[in-house]
């Protein structure tokens, strides 16, 4: 079996909502917007676990994992749990965040650190983004703390982490949102050591994935204990049965940890290819009206998916998807959405420009030149 995965048969939902007719929409696309890159370990892996019947989330394969993650990020208490979402809302659990708290977030991202918010009955404050890193602006978390502020989810957006120097001199409880960062750094260290507790996602669009996933890592002992709880029903580890508070079933199945932990002795494989991707891209659309997302100096990025702005945005994807290229426009602004308006104190511009301007192009570990070359044909 080759390493690189092929185009599945099925049909690919599409979102109606990108000005695609649905007639066009329910094709199948040439170039999705991702794709796992699953070869004979994940295969062989799951097998295993199959054959010994330890398929949910119990097995050897979920400690496996565990352990691979503190190792490579370097922290020293790893829990894998269901989704990047669950990872966020026991994360916040275990912090204590509840009722009457507010934690501020950042207003360009996916919505899940809103909702994790929300999910655990505390209020998301919404933070504009800088110009520079798209990550949270530090100055507008600044402003927007109150007492009630008791903690910060700080999202490495599109794989770029935010200035954690700056942000630890807010002196607020950080939850670093690593989802979409994986490999990415700083020269303080790996995306995911950052802040009391850090979270990843390992959704199938990720560099690394396990299909459905997360984790949440901390270097607290005691934190670490509550998440494990949490995930586990709230059942004591010594006593079965014996629950000691409202937990809930945010385990990970042993069958995607099997399928994660051979995705963690690829990590430096799949975490370049992206990579690659990504300079293939720039190269390519180099002088052609479009423009890569900003980089900070001194910050190694991730790609999680290839972004780049253009004024002509809305006209590019419906160009790209008529011809079977799955370009998509990137989230719209919490602060722009009926459902989050409500939680920004302060405008949020930068956001929004960001939001109205900017698109993903298909971004998987072993794109190859005459992809992005057939890409990138379609959207000029």
């Amino acid at each position: 079996m080759s390493n690189v995965s092929r185009p599945p048969p099925a049909v690919q939902p599409q979102n109606p909502d990108l000005g695609c007719p649905r007639t066009v929409c329910e094709v199948w696309m040439r170039f999705p917007l991702s794709r796992p890159t699953l070869g004979d370990q994940e295969s062989e892996n799951v097998r295993d676990a199959m054959a010994w019947g330890w398929i949910s989330g119990t097995g050897s394969y979920v400690s496996a994992f565990e352990r691979s993650l503190e190792q490579r990020i370097g922290r020293a208490f790893a829990t894998v749990v269901s989704s990047g979402t669950t990872a966020l809302e026991i994360a916040l659990s275990a912090l204590g965040v509840g009722p009457g708290d507010e934690v501020l977030v950042p207003a360009l991202t996916f919505a899940a650190p809103a909702a994790a918010v929300l999910t655990v009955g505390a209020v998301p404050v919404l933070c504009d983004i800088d110009a520079e890193t798209w990550t949270i602006d530090v100055e507008a978390a600044r402003a927007l703390r109150t007492p009630r502020t008791k903690a910060i989810i700080t999202v490495d957006l599109m794989g770029h982490p935010c200035d954690y120097e700056r942000l630890a001199e807010l002196e607020i409880s950080m939850v670093e949102d690593a989802a979409q960062a994986h490999g990415a750094r700083t020269g303080k260290g790996p995306a995911g050591s950052f802040g009391v507790a850090s979270i990843f996602s390992f959704h199938v669009n990720k560099a690394i994935t396990s299909g459905e996933g997360g984790a949440v890592l901390t270097d607290d002992e005691e934190l670490a204990e509550k998440v494990r709880l949490l995930a586990h029903h709230g059942m004591s580890p010594h006593h079965r049965y014996h629950h000691t508070v409202a937990g809930r079933n945010g385990r990970m199945t042993n069958l995607s940890a099997a399928i994660g932990t051979a995705q963690m002795a690829r990590w430096d494989e799949l975490v370049a290819g992206r990579r690659e991707a990504a300079r293939l891209y720039d190269a390519r659309l180099n002088g052609l009206g479009f423009s890569p997302r900003p980089q900070r100096t001194g910050v190694l990025p991730s790609c999680w998916l290839y972004c780049v702005t253009s004024p002509e945005r809305d006209a590019v994807v419906k160009r790209a998807r008529h011809r079977g290229v799955d370009a998509r426009a990137i989230w719209p602004a919490l602060s722009d959405l009926p459902l989050y308006r409500p939680y920004a104190r302060l405008p949020c511009p930068q956001a929004s420009k960001v939001s109205r301007t900017a698109l993903w192009l298909p971004t998987w570990s072993h794109l190859t030149p005459e992809d992005v070359e057939a890409v990138t044909e379609v959207m000029v």
